[in-house]
């Protein structure tokens, strides 16, 4: 008899296939309460000894089903109890971020997840960030995005490990992750807003899904997650090769970028594609609102057009043809709110208006640790910083620790969009960037075991 049962088995196949979580290595499990979560935080901890890694717990209340959002939260806290595992939670208005980024609120609460989950594994030193997606959420991921119209990156799917996330229960069928949880007596939570069709995702798990599987192919979901396999390894070599091209085509670095036309069109037309999005997510820091229509007008520009002729991209974004390149720049922007060197004093304890950033900033001092949760809030050792704590806007030059990499790196690495990149507050103390307000937290200064005093920063907008 298998040890575990099947899941166990498929998430040590798993493991010993991709090499991680090994040992010495940091878990961060995302939960939800439901069914999936459960299990991969069960799983893990079942496989944490085995392999030698540590594992904590984290979950995200989006406050969109009122008491059983509420309750969900207080189940998978009374979850990591039972199971002696760390926990960390966060509570983010996903409705409101949805209605002021014009987002659909499922997307919304994905990014403000994210944001949450990253910072936390950073906070714990480099954590990996576990997610409880399954076949069945893959095969929904790559129909989605066919029916988006996206290229070899969208139709790979999600991966099983990339870019500080692991999967663990890609390899998983639902019905194997419900059999698993009445095997170990798991009781998860039910979302209700899985049954409404009104989400997309809803209506592909819930109507599509099951008239695809009657209709065309019993396997359906499997045979969707083996064309994400074999795409997104093609994916991968195309995007391998497009980036050793990139030395021979392009030229420039950050906010300007120039394409040699002639050594583009020299390049098979898969090649061509792939360094046009390359250098579109170089220049823009992701490939949000970038669509087919938009690489093919590139490509047509590069290829046949005229110099004097552009294409504006979303984001504040053109390319213009200039003497046999292709040039990327950024559209002229209206000068960004900031606040100068060497920046606000803050009032330690107490509230600092930051009227500039359209801000304000609650400072508190304690002898025991505050609850931290949600990037809008950091704590630190008080006696292991040099006051005054300050507020300022970033500064060209500015580095940032851990890594010492530039600000602005950290900025495009976390997604900011570029228009609110100087929006984001930056707190000092008397050596340096403590805090990249909302974005990361510094390695200086974090409390530890032996911190007798916390100082919590807490950023909130002002009241219009």
């Amino acid at each position: 008899m298998e040890r575990g049962g099947p899941m166990l088995t498929a998430v040590r196949e798993w493991i010993g296939r991709h090499g991680m979580p090994g040992a010495g290595d940091r878990v961060l499990a995302a939960c939800s309460g439901g069914a999936d979560s459960l299990a991969l935080v069960h799983a893990l901890h079942a496989l944490r000894e085995e392999y030698g890694f540590s594992l904590a717990v984290a979950h995200v209340n989006h406050l969109l089903r009122g008491a059983e959002s509420d309750a969900d939260a207080v189940f998978v806290r009374e979850t990591a109890a039972a199971l002696g595992l760390p926990f960390y939670s966060a509570e983010v208005d996903a409705a409101a971020f949805a209605t002021a980024e014009g987002r659909s609120v499922e997307d919304a609460a994905r990014v403000l997840r994210y944001r949450f989950l990253f910072a936390t594994a950073a906070e714990l030193g480099g954590a990996l960030v576990a997610t409880g997606h399954h076949r069945g959420d893959q095969a929904e991921t790559v129909l989605l995005n066919l029916f988006r119209g996206a290229g070899g990156a969208g139709l790979a799917g999600m991966k099983p490990a990339a870019g500080g996330v692991i999967r663990p229960l890609l390899a998983v069928e639902r019905e194997e992750i419900e059999a698993y949880c009445r095997a170990h007596g798991l009781r998860p939570r039910t979302d209700s807003s899985n049954f409404s069709t009104e989400f997309l995702r809803n209506y592909l798990r819930l109507e599509l899904m099951p008239k695809l599987t009657a209709v065309f192919n019993a396997n359906i979901a499997a045979t969707l997650c083996r064309t994400a396999e074999l795409v997104g390894d093609e994916h991968d070599f195309v995007a391998a090769a497009a980036s050793a091209a990139w030395p021979e085509v392009v030229a420039g670095e950050g906010d300007g970028l120039a394409v040699d036309c002639e050594a583009l069109g020299a390049l098979h037309v898969a090649l061509r594609r792939e360094l046009i999005r390359q250098a579109v997510g170089k220049i823009r820091g992701d490939l949000r609102g970038i669509s087919f229509f938009h690489v093919e007008k590139l490509l047509e520009l590069a290829l046949s057009g005229t110099t004097g002729n552009a294409v504006e991209l979303p984001g504040g974004f053109t390319a213009r043809r200039e003497y046999g390149r292709l040039v990327f720049a950024a559209a002229a922007l209206p000068p960004a709110p900031s606040i100068g060197p060497p920046g606000i004093a803050l009032t330690v304890p107490g509230t600092t208006p930051l009227p500039a950033l359209g801000l304000t900033v609650t400072a508190r001092l304690s002898a025991e640790r505050p609850v931290e949760g949600g990037p809008d809030r950091a704590v630190f050792a008080w006696e292991e910083l040099t006051p005054p704590i300050r507020v300022r806007s970033r500064q060209a030059g500015d580095r940032f620790r851990p890594g010492g990499k530039k600000v602005k790196e950290f900025l495009i690495d976390a997604k900011v969009p570029r228009s609110l990149r100087d929006s984001i507050p930056v707190f000092t103390d008397g050596q340096g960037i403590i805090w990249l307000g909302g974005v990361r937290q510094g390695r200086r200064g974090r409390p530890g075991s032996q911190t007798a005093a916390f100082l919590e920063l807490i950023i909130e907008k002002q009241e219009d």
